[in-house]
């Protein structure tokens, strides 16, 4: 990003999905307003470009920008920082976050309602099934369709720390490859469909090959699936699913609003019941 202005960077990290931060001097005289603002762009590795006029307020707004790209939903806003001549300034605190990515292994019937449920939710959604006729266009309307092997997975499959994954092979070796790869990624949320009994014996078959995980490893791994709503359906399936996806990207637990302090938001914005 070298020679690139503030905004310049920031358009670029809106087009390539890249989680950042954009600091303006809003203007309090209207005659200013046609004036290039200060501006400050700052990346998800904290590297900048720009100056807003005062050394100070650039390291306070980085910090201010580096806790807002390590929260689960940030938002957008305006503070109000004090020069050192006792002048006040606006600075608007543009907060850029790509969508959340609900990654979906395994192709199967079950498998559709999840993704449209995802779709609908807003979730960047990818299935990754290697069956070309499984996973199409037709059953998968509004996905990225990755037909890929098992095997090929750690050269053609890119998760990061916003990338949320359901395991549904219905293929309990599949299903053992996949856990492989995607365990040892920076997902927050691994969930695995099938009863406990199930993930029991995967693990202990993936150990006797000598592939042991840690516990911060397994902490990310949701198995069984999905909230406890009583699904039957693939339709009530995909819904438990997605709310439990939906909890854990919000920060959380799930569960009965009756008799909560707060509703719907985290417990941060305080809106009482």
């Amino acid at each position: 990003m070298l020679n690139l202005s503030p905004f310049e960077a920031w358009l670029i990290s809106l087009e390539e999905e890249r989680e950042s931060v954009l600091a303006t001097i809003m203007p309090i005289d209207p005659s200013k307003l046609n004036k290039e603002p200060c501006r400050l762009f700052i990346s998800k590795e904290s590297k900048t470009i720009g100056d807003l006029g005062d050394e100070d307020i650039n390291q306070r707004v980085t910090e201010i920008a580096r806790r807002k790209l390590n929260e689960s939903n940030p938002k957008s806003e305006t503070r109000i920082f004090t020069l050192p001549n006792g002048e006040e300034i606006h600075i608007f605190i543009d907060v850029h976050i790509p969508p959340a990515e609900l990654m979906i292994f395994g192709a199967g019937h079950d498998a559709i309602p999840v993704a449209k449920s995802a779709v609908s939710l807003g979730f960047k959604t990818t299935v990754v099934d290697q069956r070309e006729f499984y996973n199409s266009e037709e059953r998968f309307p509004g996905t990225n369709r990755l037909i890929v092997k098992t095997s090929e997975f750690e050269g053609k499959i890119k998760i990061g720390h916003r990338t949320y994954i359901v395991v549904m092979n219905h293929h309990i070796e599949r299903d053992q490859e996949t856990l492989k790869f995607v365990l040892r990624s920076s997902s927050p949320y691994i969930g695995v469909l099938g009863p406990r009994s199930r993930r029991m014996r995967m693990l202990k078959a993936l150990e006797e090959e000598g592939v042991i995980f840690v516990e911060n490893e397994l902490d990310r791994m949701y198995s069984p699936i999905g909230l406890d709503i009583g699904a039957d359906s693939p339709e009530e399936i995909a819904l438990s699913i997605l709310a439990e996806v939906v909890a854990k990207k919000n920060g959380h637990a799930g569960g009965f609003l009756k008799g909560s302090e707060y509703i719907h938001k985290a417990a941060a914005t305080k809106e009482p019941v």
